[in-house]
C-alpha cells in the first residue's frame, strides 16, 4: 500500500514537473509537443515547430529517447539537482556519471559523437529554461532582505514561521528515484518578505497535481509605503521580474502587496546591524538628505520614529563617529590555469573538438596515389614509412561508396605485400620459421590472463623501468620509431581491411597473411629460468598481448573462408601454423580461474547478480565465435587433430564444459538472447573438439569423475527439455542437439573421426545378412547414459519434439549389453 502511494505522489510530482515546464516554453514562444507535455498549446504547429526532429517516447509524458533509449526528463533533472545544477556538471565535465543511469551507450549509434554531450545538449535545449527561472526564484528566496520574517495574513491564511529549504531543491534527491518537486513550498517567493498562498511554486505537486491558483481567492496584503507617498508596482519590486509568477503559474501577474510596518522594519534593521557591527560604515557631514534618512534607520542608537513619521520625512539624526576603523588588505592571487605547466583545459577542449570531427570519407580524402604509397614502404626510410603507414591507416578506415564497403586491397596487391615484407623485416629480420618446426610444443598453454599476470609482476619489481627487457627500442636507432610500434601498426591497418565483407575472401585465402599473423602471436621455447617471452625480438610481452586480440578479431571475419590446408607449400609448415592459430585462440579459453559457469563468471567480473544487461565475457565470447567458424570445415579439423597435441586438446575440453551452466542460478542468467548465443557457441566447441579428438582424450573425458562430462551435458539436455516450456525448447533446440551429438562422439570412444582405413571382414556366404540393407549397425556394450535409462526413455525420448535422428542417437546413449 505504502508503494503504491509513494508511486502515486511520484506521478503527481512529475506530472507538475512536466506542466511547469510546459507553461515556461510556452511563455517563451517554444511551446513543446502536447506529446511530451500532455497539455495542448493552442496554436501550436508540428511542421514549423523547433521540435519536430525530437524523438518522443510514447511510454509517458515528459519522456524522450536518445540513442534507443528512454530518458525520463524529471528523473534527468533530479539527477543533475543532485550533482549540483547543469553549470556545475558542464564546467566539471560530469555529464558521462548520467549514462549508466539511462543504459546509455558512449557513443551515438553510427557516429563517434559522444552521447554525454548529446545528453548535455537535449537538458540544456528542453530542461534549462526551466532550471534557470528554478535557481533565480531559489536565489531570491534564500536572499530577500525580509528573509525570516512572519509574515501577517488574513484570518485562516496558515503561513510558516520563517522560509524553510524548498522540498525540490538539490539535496533533497533520494537514490530510490523519488525525485523531488520542481520548486517547492515557498513561503517567500522571490525575495518577497511575505507571499499569497495561493502561489504555491511547482512543488505543491508533492501534495497533489498542479492547479493554477484561484485568482479571487488571493489574498491582498498591503504594500510597503513609498517616502514620495507613492506605491511599489510589481514592476519595481527589487529582485523580482514581473513576469516570474506568469512564468512559473502560465498565468497572468497578481497584484500583491507587503504589510510592513515601518516601525518594525527598522527594528529588523537594528537588530541586524547590532549582529553585525562591521555593515555601519562612515558619513561625512556634506551627506545629502536622503542619505540622512538612510543613516537614520542604520544608527543603532537611533530611536523609533514618532506617528507623524509615518506620513512625513524623517528627520535628520546626528552620525556618531565610530570609535576605530579596521582596515582589510586583501591580497592579489592570480588564479592558476595551468597544472604541471600544462593547460589541462585547453587539451580537453581540443580532445573534445577532435572527437566530434566526423571521418572524412574516401572522396574526401583526395586522390592518393597507391603506387607511391608501396615504394614509401619498401624505401624503409623514416619520414617515408610514416607517411605510408599514416595515409594506410585513414584510408584503411574509410567508408566506400555504398553500405560496407571500404578500401578494395584486392586490387592493390603489391602494397599489401609490401606490409606484409615490412613486418617480416622488423618481426623476424627475413629469417625463416623452418627452424620452429623442431621445436616440441609445450605441455601447457599460457593462458592471456597468465601473460598478463606476468607482464604486471615484471613491472612491479624493483628499479624495472632502469632495467632492459625485450622489445625495447635500441639507443642506437636515434629518433625513429620503435620496431615493436611499427608492427603493431601495420597489424592495425589489416585489421582494419578485414572489417569490410568485400575483402574477407581475398585476405582468407591469401597464403602469406594469416601464417605471418600467427607467427607473430607465437612464443619463443619454453625456458624454466625466464618468463615467457615473444618469439620476435623485436615484440614485447605487452606487444605479443595486443597482437593476439587483433588476430582474434581478424578470424571473426575471415575464418568463414579459411583453408588451412593452403596456408603452406610444406607439410610441416601447415602443421606448425594450425598449432600456432589453435594455440593462440586456447589461451582466452583455457584459463582456470576464468572458465566458470555463467553466474560465477558475472561475480569474477564484479558485476552484481541483479544486473538485467549483464553480459558474458567479451574476450570469450569472441574467441568462441572464431574457434567455431575456423574449425567447422572437416578437411580444417583434421588438420587440426594432427598438430594439436592431445593435452592441448583436453585442456581446452576441461575449460569448455566449467564454463556450461551447472546450477539453478547460472540457467536463470542464461535467459539472455546475449548468452543464448554464448551458450551456443560454447556447446559447439565442444562438439569440435569432441570431433577432432583421438580416441586416447575421448576415453579421458568419458571416464574421468572430476569432469563429469556425461553428468553435466545431461543435465544440461534435461533443462532445455523435459523442463522447460515449449518456447524455451525453441530457444535452446541447437544447443540441445549439438550436446546430444558430442555426447554420441565422446561414447563412440574407441573409433577415430578420421580414420579412412578399410574395415576387412569375412566374405558373407550366400543368404547371410539378407534384409539388413540400410539398417543401422549393431553396437555392443554400455552406452555412456545407460544408468539413465527410465529416465530417458520415458521422459525425453516420448517427447513428440524429438526427430528421429536425436532419437537413434538417445537409444544408443541408453543402450545396455
Amino acid at each position: 500500500m505504502m508503494l503504491q502511494q509513494q508511486q502515486h505522489v511520484m506521478q503527481q510530482r512529475k506530472r507538475s514537473f512536466v506542466t511547469g515546464l510546459a507553461n515556461i516554453m510556452a511563455q517563451r514562444n517554444m511551446p513543446l509537443p502536447p506529446a511530451l507535455t500532455g497539455t495542448q498549446i493552442p496554436g501550436y504547429d508540428q511542421n514549423h515547430s523547433p521540435w519536430k526532429s525530437l524523438e518522443i517516447s510514447p511510454i509517458d509524458i515528459g519522456t524522450v529517447r536518445l540513442a534507443g533509449r528512454d530518458i525520463d526528463l524529471f528523473k534527468l533533472w533530479g539527477l543533475v539537482q543532485q550533482a549540483g545544477g547543469s553549470p556545475k556538471v558542464t564546467q566539471q565535465n560530469m555529464w558521462n556519471i548520467f549514462l549508466p543511469q539511462f543504459d546509455l551507450p558512449e557513443y551515438l549509434p553510427g557516429s563517434q559523437q559522444s552521447t554525454a554531450l548529446a545528453l548535455a545538449h537535449y537538458f540544456k535545449a528542453i530542461v534549462g529554461p526551466f532550471e534557470e527561472v528554478y535557481r533565480k526564484n531559489f536565489h531570491n528566496h534564500g536572499s530577500g532582505p525580509m528573509h525570516g520574517r512572519t509574515p501577517s495574513g488574513p484570518q485562516g491564511m496558515s503561513m510558516s514561521g520563517s522560509p524553510q529549504r524548498p522540498s525540490g531543491m538539490p539535496g533533497t534527491y533520494s537514490p530510490n528515484g523519488a525525485i523531488p518537486g520542481a520548486v517547492g513550498n515557498n513561503q517567500s517567493m522571490m525575495g518577497m518578505g511575505s507571499a499569497s498562498h495561493g502561489l504555491d511554486s511547482l512543488g505543491a505537486g508533492a501534495n497533489g497535481p498542479f492547479n493554477t491558483p484561484n485568482m479571487s481567492h488571493t489574498p491582498q496584503i498591503p504594500q510597503l509605503g513609498m517616502p514620495n507617498g507613492s506605491r511599489m508596482t510589481p514592476e519595481a519590486r527589487p529582485g523580482m521580474p514581473s513576469s516570474m509568477s506568469d512564468t512559473l503559474l502560465g498565468a497572468p501577474s497578481i497584484s500583491r502587496s507587503h504589510s510592513s510596518d515601518p516601525e518594525s522594519r527598522k527594528r529588523k534593521m537594528r537588530e541586524s546591524e547590532e549582529i553585525d557591527p562591521k555593515r555601519v560604515r562612515q558619513k561625512t557631514a556634506g551627506s545629502d538628505a536622503s542619505e540622512a534618512n538612510l543613516s537614520a534607520g542604520l544608527d543603532r542608537k537611533s530611536v523609533p520614529p514618532s506617528s507623524t513619521s509615518m506620513t512625513g520625512s524623517i528627520a535628520p539624526t546626528r552620525i556618531r563617529q565610530p570609535a576605530r576603523r579596521k582596515i582589510e588588505y586583501v591580497p592579489f592571487a592570480r588564479e592558476l590555469d595551468t597544472h604541471g605547466g600544462r593547460d589541462l583545459d585547453a587539451v580537453q577542449k581540443e580532445h573534445t573538438r577532435a572527437a566530434r570531427r566526423h571521418i572524412k570519407s574516401l572522396d574526401e580524402w583526395g586522390r592518393v596515389d597507391i603506387e607511391a604509397l608501396t615504394l614509401s614502404l619498401r624505401s624503409r626510410l623514416s619520414t617515408e614509412l610514416s607517411y605510408a603507414l599514416s595515409t594506410f591507416t585513414f584510408i584503411s578506415i574509410m567508408p566506400g561508396n555504398h553500405k560496407d564497403s571500404g578500401f578494395p586491397i584486392s586490387q592493390a596487391p603489391d602494397l599489401l605485400e609490401e606490409v606484409l615484407d615490412l613486418i617480416e623485416d622488423l618481426a623476424f629480420d627475413s629469417v625463416d620459421d623452418s627452424s620452429d618446426i623442431e621445436d616440441p610444443p609445450g605441455p601447457h598453454i599460457w593462458t592471456y590472463r597468465e601473460l598478463s599476470n606476468s607482464l604486471v609482476e615484471e613491472g612491479l619489481k624493483h628499479f624495472a623501468g632502469l632495467q632492459s627487457y625485450q622489445g625495447a627500442k635500441n639507443p642506437e636507432l636515434g629518433p625513429k620509431q620503435r620496431p615493436g610500434d611499427l608492427i603493431l601498426c601495420a597489424v592495425n591497418i589489416l585489421r582494419n581491411l578485414c572489417n569490410f565483407p568485400d575483402n574477407h575472401e581475398y585476405m582468407a585465402r591469401h597464403d602469406r597473411f594469416l601464417p605471418i599473423l600467427f607467427r607473430l602471436c607465437s612464443l619463443a621455447p619454453p625456458d624454466t629460468k625466464t618468463s615467457p617471452r615473444p618469439a620476435s625480438s623485436s615484440l614485447s610481452l605487452a606487444d605479443l598481448l595486443t597482437l593476439r586480440k587483433d588476430t582474434v578479431n581478424v578470424l571473426i571475419n575471415v575464418a568463414g573462408y579459411v583453408n588451412l590446408s593452403s596456408m603452406s607449400d610444406s607439410e610441416e609448415g601447415i602443421l606448425l601454423a594450425v598449432r600456432r592459430a589453435y594455440e593462440t585462440m586456447a589461451s582466452f579459453l583455457t584459463d582456470a580461474v576464468e572458465a566458470v559457469p555463467p553466474f560465477q563468471s558475472m561475480m569474477l567480473h564484479g558485476l552484481p547478480p541483479t544486473v538485467q544487461h549483464a553480459k558474458p565475457s567479451a574476450l570469450a565470447d569472441v574467441t568462441l565465435e572464431a574457434f567455431t567458424r575456423l574449425l567447422q570445415p572437416d578437411e580444417n579439423r583434421r588438420l587440426a587433430a594432427e598438430a594439436v597435441p592431445q593435452e592441448w586438446l583436453w585442456e581446452t575440453m576441461e575449460a569448455l564444459v566449467h564454463r556450461l551452466p551447472v546450477v539453478d542460478t547460472d540457467f536463470q542468467v542464461i535467459m539472455r538472447e546475449s548468452w543464448l548465443a554464448y551458450i551456443e557457441k560454447l556447446v559447439m566447441a565442444i562438439y569440435e573438439i569432441a570431433f577432432l579428438a583421438p580416441p586416447a582424450v575421448k576415453r579421458r573425458i568419458k571416464t574421468d569423475r572430476q569432469l563429469g562430462f556425461p553428468k553435466v551435458l545431461l543435465r544440461f539436455v534435461k533443462k532445455f527439455t523435459l523442463q522447460a516450456t515449449p518456447e524455451m525448447r525453441s530457444w535452446f533446440s541447437v544447443a540441445v542437439r549439438r550436446a546430444i551429438e558430442a555426447m554420441k562422439l565422446i561414447d563412440d570412444a574407441d573409433s577415430d573421426s578420421f580414420d579412412t582405413s578399410p574395415q576387412t571382414s569375412p566374405m558373407l556366404t550366400f543368404g547371410v545378412g539378407y534384409g539388413e540393407h540400410g539398417e543401422s549397425r549393431i553396437e555392443k556394450g554400455m552406452g555412456l547414459l545407460s544408468g539413465y535409462q527410465e529416465e530417458i526413455t520415458w521422459g525425453l525420448m516420448t517427447n513428440r519434439d524429438v526427430d528421429e535422428l536425436i532419437f537413434q542417437e538417445l537409444e544408443s546413449l541408453v543402450r545396455i549389453g
